[in-house]
């Protein structure tokens, strides 16, 4: 990983803040729009989301030499789906919201459910949001099916926000850790930090 590579990753880092807050707005009826159309705004900023997430991985991990393929595509799964087989460590590992100082070197807590999983970035880009950016069918128009699933929208926010608040990223070669956070406390924007792994360990 070069620094190119980094300060690309943290500028989409901040482009996914600003959607989750888009998101977060709508969910509170801070933009004047129907439900329902409040509702597709919110499946698309998921869905452009997932797309962000599965471009940063490939841009942080462009030393993997992937498919030139990939950097022409938008298809998140399909990204995640050819990075994994590259280098199976190469999503964003979630951590617990604070660190443990009581060694010299900090103990990361790895969180263990309520985030974002590689499967959830598949099924949240194929099925949930893009089934909520078409109009439907005839027979969905004629059945009347006008249920707001607003509460699985916070849900699906929640998870993003789990995976990306605070995570790192581990090199190929597993030499080094790249520390993320969506925004720190200082300045509010995105931050981060490089760490070697010791080799006596």
């Amino acid at each position: 990983m070069n620094e190119a590579s980094i300060t690309t990753y943290c500028g989409l880092l901040e482009e996914i803040k600003y959607r989750t807050e888009a998101i977060q707005s709508l969910l509170a009826g801070q933009l004047p729009v129907r439900a329902k159309i409040g509702e597709e705004l919110c499946y698309l900023q998921l869905r452009m989301i997932c797309e962000l997430i599965a471009l940063g991985c490939l841009v942080i991990h462009g030393d993997l030499k992937p498919k030139a393929k990939l950097y022409r595509t938008y298809k998140a799964d399909w990204i995640i789906s050819e990075l994994e087989k590259l280098h199976p460590q190469f999503y964003p590992t979630p951590l617990e919201n604070e660190d443990d100082h009581s060694d010299a070197i900090p103990s990361w807590r790895h969180k263990k459910s309520g985030f974002l999983t590689r499967q959830d970035l598949s099924k949240l880009w194929n099925r949930e949001a893009g089934s909520k950016l078409h109009r439907g069918s005839v027979k969905n128009i004629l059945a009347k099916d006008d249920n707001l699933s607003l509460s699985t929208v916070k849900s699906w926010l929640e998870k993003v926000i789990s995976l990306l608040n605070r995570h790192i990223i581990i090199s190929p070669d597993e030499k080094q850790i790249y520390y993320f956070v969506m925004q720190s406390k200082n300045s509010g924007s995105v931050d981060y930090n490089i760490f070697s792994l010791r080799s006596d360990r």
